[in-house]
């Protein structure tokens, strides 16, 4: 019965999880990362995208949130948790490990989707190469500002269909099986929304090159 009590698991305070993550108490390193798992999976379950970005999204934050613990910038201090502040003082934190980590995932989050855009501009204009022309130079300090307005007019004036494959796909970074979900009753098979997906994706390419030669590049 003294076996049983002595290897049940407890919950740790957030004090406790820095003291033993700096101490490398293995114990706590495994309770505090399965915490947090289960944290961020309840907290991001209705956002976005498919497992595999979940994870990265999820295993980068904690990296980050771990680093910090491990190079003490945060700590405790007079048994308060604290976060070492620009001009090197610690403040006690108002927050908990857990909200913090989600902090991180927030912005990771966002940069992921910023890539994404990026990435579909990419795949929008393929490798060409578009040359400033009077007009854009007139309105435009960059040309990249100009391909995303373009893309984003071009998505309005296709079919809604195709507007909502194309954003649920490339924006909101949704695997194929989540927009087949999401779309259940408009595409019966995975093949089919592909193929729907590629045909959308060829239908904006000639809509944006359409609207290029309007801004002589």
């Amino acid at each position: 019965m003294a076996l049983f009590f002595l290897n049940k698991k407890r919950d740790y305070t957030d004090v406790e999880v820095v003291k033993g993550l700096q101490c490398r108490n293995v114990v706590i390193e495994e309770w505090f990362f399965e915490k947090a798992r289960r944290y961020f999976d309840s907290s991001f379950n209705e956002i976005f995208f498919d497992a595999d970005r979940k994870q990265e999204v999820f295993q980068t934050a904690f990296i980050k949130l771990w680093t910090e613990i491990e190079n003490k910038k945060i700590r405790i201090v007079d048994d308060a948790l604290c976060r070492q502040q620009t001009d090197l003082q610690y403040e006690p934190m108002r927050c908990s490990l857990t909200t913090f980590l989600m902090a991180f995932a927030k912005t990771e989050h966002r940069e992921m989707m910023r890539n994404v855009r990026e990435e579909y501009c990419e795949e929008v204009f393929g490798n060409s190469t578009y040359s400033n022309g009077t007009a854009v130079a007139e309105e435009y300090d960059d040309i990249e500002e100009l391909k995303n307005r373009i893309v984003d007019e071009c998505i309005q004036e296709i079919s809604s269909g195709c507007a909502e494959i194309l954003t649920l796909f490339y924006y909101e970074g949704k695997s194929l099986d989540e927009i087949m979900e999401i779309r259940k009753e408009k595409n019966s098979s995975k093949n089919g929304l592909k193929s729907a997906k590629n045909k959308c994706m060829t239908t904006l390419k000639e809509r944006v090159t359409e609207k290029l030669r309007n801004y002589n590049i």
